[in-house]
């Protein structure tokens, strides 16, 4: 209807909104009949009741156009004076799903739920529904996520697959023997499943968290299996088949022991190296907790496999030798050079400390450039890409679906799309808070499209779209944006109100005191984006002469403006709410605004500009406020001096600055909390440092050696360094965890050589120190290669055949180890020898020695009976 069509009928708005209202049976304006409708009643006879229902003839908007207007001068229908119609209400979003109209359901899981899992259910619920919903046309791969996860766990699952074949085969081939093959395999399968099956029992879902504990601690573990192995096939050759089942049992737990001993204090190495990350906050602790206790957990199964099954198989599948192997001519030969390198590198101990420094220092100088402004998570490419879009401010509903439409059929051109959709604006109970000038277009790339080339296109494609702020991303980089913003927060001094343009004006008075303040950088008001608006504000005087209420005026305009719901009509499930607005005309610009019609209480009718000023004035888009008080932040960067100080200097120069009632300034506690756990991750690190000096001093028995061993840690570490150095932004914070793999590997290397220099002291007490060390040194090349082979070998296939999360997670993070162990192999092979030498006990283990006495079995003495001939 028009204020206009009114007039000339003589009708006024009240009048209409009577006679809507009571048109059908209920009403929710209270000064209307229909607010109060009752009950049919019944008809009761002695004998019988019957009830009375009445039945709504109204059921299209022809038949409410045939209802008759209240208090008319002369008989008239509601359709002589308006436009009755089925319409729907003022949309504050849309979607764009092509040329035909159609609606989109954005569904979001709860954190920890399986996203195959919760996409299957729904697809079988739309299917379900799909009977009564004819002529309607579901597409579920707008953005499905598990099309991406359901490939990257397929590809994983094939190379996780080819990597144990590979570490099989390599661990028959090293060991020219299928029982030692099989042996592996047992235990490589049963540490998996095991974890697999915790986790399974603990609920928990296979995310890029978890999935680098369980590669981290594989990488570990089958070095663990190669050391098993290894101390397995030179256990004490057969003597005579007298032996007691409590001579072998010995002999069997001595066995472990001698290798299980060294190989828990690499895996605690590990372990305590990783401890900080428990205690990381944001967005960073939420990726590092699963991984530390999926590790872990891989770690302890592992531990117990190499206790139980392990030692079983060997014992079982491993024949008992009476005599040693004789070694080849090249071995002879290698072990003979090595010998000689070892002997000469001896004496030049001088030379061989500053080799090992010089080294230590180029990989804490590569490691020092790890340090910055560097992802969480890498970005995989889901074959989905979100376009952001942001128009001016204030504009119409149906201008920014118009760009978006024409945008997404241009999208939809490219080579590599597979389909785009979009939503404009927001849902009713959507978690973004964005106005109807901001959108989002989904595009679905192919499977065989070059991900790359694709995105470049598409970014293209928008960036010829002048005026529009955009922003091309991946679903999880916005994702985990949004919640580094909200639990990652920089410094900022929050100024309180209630009045916009005096907390702006405050905010200014703020930061140009905190300029000044020493320490504090770019000072700037993080303020939400403006868009006009229509105020309203209705002049006493001239309302009061024709006798309208500013309430009056605001209700009558409300109501044509916007529209006022005085009924609703039912048919059968459905419910259809009635509401009278105004026509399409009388809300198209401001000058119908001024010119809108007013019903006078003389009869009259009166322009809302002529009581009213009406003008245009900026306004909010998002209000920021924390319980009922408005916000601005004023934020900065802040450094060369200690917070508290600068902190105290803010409160000092906010002090002078002279603040109206409800209206103050504070620093949020949040960013000097997240200052005081970084710190705190700082000193949990230190402690973990001294922890890991403490177990090598536990591995060696000498302080001296465990200190030397602790200072060539970092030579050992340079190849990783180095690599993750020249990868560059390919290795994430999450990637760096890798650098944990090698040290357990350095760590291992040093507790077994002692252990093993132990163990041969023990059998030749007689020997001296240099030559027990020596042949402990040969006799850790072999399993040091093995390990080292086979670990290179089983990561490559997930970095290179593991597909999207393979390339951009896996791969960074197998390069870091590879080329880790690079250096961890030749420092264990060369230089921790000549640390033995140098450095080590000049004592034998006299307390093990003790122990191992006591422990020994006493063998049943019998008695030959010889007779004589």
């Amino acid at each position: 209807m028009t204020p206009t069509q009114l007039r000339d009928k003589g009708i006024t708005l009240e009048q209409v909104i009577k006679t809507t209202g009571n048109a059908v049976w209920v009403s929710p304006l209270s000064f209307l009949e229909a607010s109060t409708p009752g009950t049919g009643g019944f008809v009761e006879s002695p004998s019988q009741r019957l009830g009375i229902q009445h039945v709504l003839p109204i059921r299209t908007p022809e038949d409410l156009a045939k209802v008759s207007v209240e208090d008319a001068g002369s008989p008239m229908l509601l359709g002589d004076i308006a436009q009755v119609k089925e319409d729907h209400q003022p949309l504050i979003g849309d979607a764009v799903v092509g040329q035909d109209a159609g609606l989109l359901l954005v569904v979001e899981k709860f954190p920890g739920a399986s996203t195959l899992q919760v996409t299957k259910d729904l697809e079988a619920a739309l299917n379900d529904m799909q009977p009564g919903l004819s002529g309607i046309q579901m597409d579920t791969s707008v953005f499905r996520p598990a099309s991406f996860l359901q490939d990257a766990v397929d590809g994983l699952g094939l190379a996780l697959l080819v990597s144990l074949l590979i570490a099989v085969l390599l661990f028959w081939a090293l060991f020219r023997s299928w029982r030692v093959a099989v042996i592996a395999l047992v235990a490589i399968s049963t540490t998996v499943m095991a974890a697999g099956v915790v986790l399974y029992l603990l609920d928990s879902t296979l995310n890029i968290s978890i999935l680098a504990g369980i590669l981290l601690g594989v990488s570990v573990i089958v070095g663990d299996i190669v050391e098993d192995v290894q101390a397995q096939r030179r256990r004490p050759l057969r003597t005579t088949g007298t032996e007691t089942d409590a001579t072998i049992r010995f002999r069997m737990v001595q066995l472990v022991r001698s290798v299980r001993t060294p190989l828990f204090h690499g895996s605690l190495i590990m372990a305590l190296a990783l401890v900080p990350t428990l205690f990381v906050t944001g967005v960073g602790g939420a990726f590092f907790q699963p991984l530390f206790w999926s590790l872990a957990l891989a770690l302890a199964v592992s531990m117990l496999v190499g206790l139980s099954v392990t030692p079983v198989l060997a014992y079982l599948l491993l024949p008992g030798e009476k005599a040693r192997r004789a070694d080849s001519l090249g071995v002879v030969r290698a072990r003979s050079t090595y010998d000689r390198a070892l002997e000469g590198a001896r004496s030049r101990r001088a030379l061989g400390i500053v080799a090992v420094a010089v080294v230590g220092l180029l990989g804490l100088a590569a490691a020092s450039q790890l340090v910055g402004n560097r992802a969480v998570v890498p970005t995989i490419p889901d074959r989905t890409l979100l376009v952001q879009w942001d128009s001016m401010a204030g504009t119409s509903n149906d201008e920014v679906r118009r760009v978006a439409s024409k945008a997404s059929d241009e999208l939809r051109t490219l080579p590599g799309v597979s389909g785009v959709g979009g939503h404009i604006g927001r849902a009713i109970s959507s978690d973004q808070v964005v106005g109807n000038s901001s959108a989002e277009l989904w595009v679905s790339i192919t499977p065989d499209a070059d991900f790359s080339e694709t995105e470049q296109a598409v970014r293209d494609v928008v960036q010829g779209y002048p005026g529009i702020a955009h922003n091309v991303v991946n679903y999880s980089q916005q994702q985990i944006g949004q919640e580094r913003s909200s639990m990652d927060p920089g410094f900022a001094v929050r100024v309180y109100g209630t009045d916009l343009p005096v907390l702006r004006e405050k905010a200014e008075e703020v930061r140009k005191a905190i300029e000044k303040v020493d320490g504090v950088k770019n000072p700037t008001i993080n303020a939400s984006a403006m868009t006009p608006i229509v105020e309203v504000e209705v002049n006493l005087e001239a309302a009061q002469k024709v006798g309208i209420k500013p309430g009056d005026a605001r209700r009558a305009a409300a109501a044509l403006m916007q529209g006022i719901v005085v009924g609703n009509l039912f048919e059968q499930q459905k419910v259809f709410e009635v509401v009278v607005r105004g026509a399409v005309d009388v809300r198209d610009d401001l000058t119908s605004i001024r010119e809108l019609l007013l019903d006078t209480p003389s009869g009259g009718q009166v322009q809302l500009g002529q009581i009213a000023d009406i003008r245009l004035v900026p306004n909010e888009v998002v209000i920021l406020h924390d319980d009922t008080s408005r916000r601005i932040d004023v934020v900065a960067e802040v450094s060369g001096r200690p917070l508290a100080d600068i902190q105290r200097d803010i409160n000092a120069a906010i002090e002078q600055i002279q603040f109206p009632l409800e209206y103050h300034a504070e620093i949020p506690t949040k960013y000097s909390e997240q200052l005081a756990g970084d710190a705190m991750v700082l000193w949990i690190g230190a402690a973990a440092l001294l922890g890991i000096l403490l177990l090598l001093q536990t591995a060696v028995r000498s302080w001296k050696l465990a200190l030397a061993i602790f200072l060539s840690l970092p030579a050992a570490l340079a190849g990783a360094a180095v690599a993750a150095w020249i990868a560059g932004g390919a290795i994430t914070v999450l990637a760096l965890t890798a650098f944990a793999a090698v040290l357990a590997v350095a760590a291992r290397n040093a507790a077994l050589l002692s252990a093993r220099t132990d163990e041969l002291w023990r059998a030749t007490p007689h020997e001296s120190p240099d030559k027990v060390i020596m042949m402990a040194a040969r006799d850790r090349v072999s399993p040091i290669l093995k390990a080292a082979l086979i670990t290179v070998a089983i990561l490559i296939p997930p970095g290179l055949f593991g597909g999207a999360v393979g390339g951009s997670f896996l791969g960074p993070m197998a390069l870091i180890i590879v080329c880790g162990l690079i250096t961890t192999t030749l420092i264990g092979i060369f230089v921790l020898p000549l640390l033995a030498l140098w450095f080590g006990p000049g004592s034998a283990p006299e307390e093990w020695a003790e122990v191992y006495e006591a422990e020994v079995p006493v063998q049943p003495v019998t008695q030959e009976k010889v007779e004589a001939k």
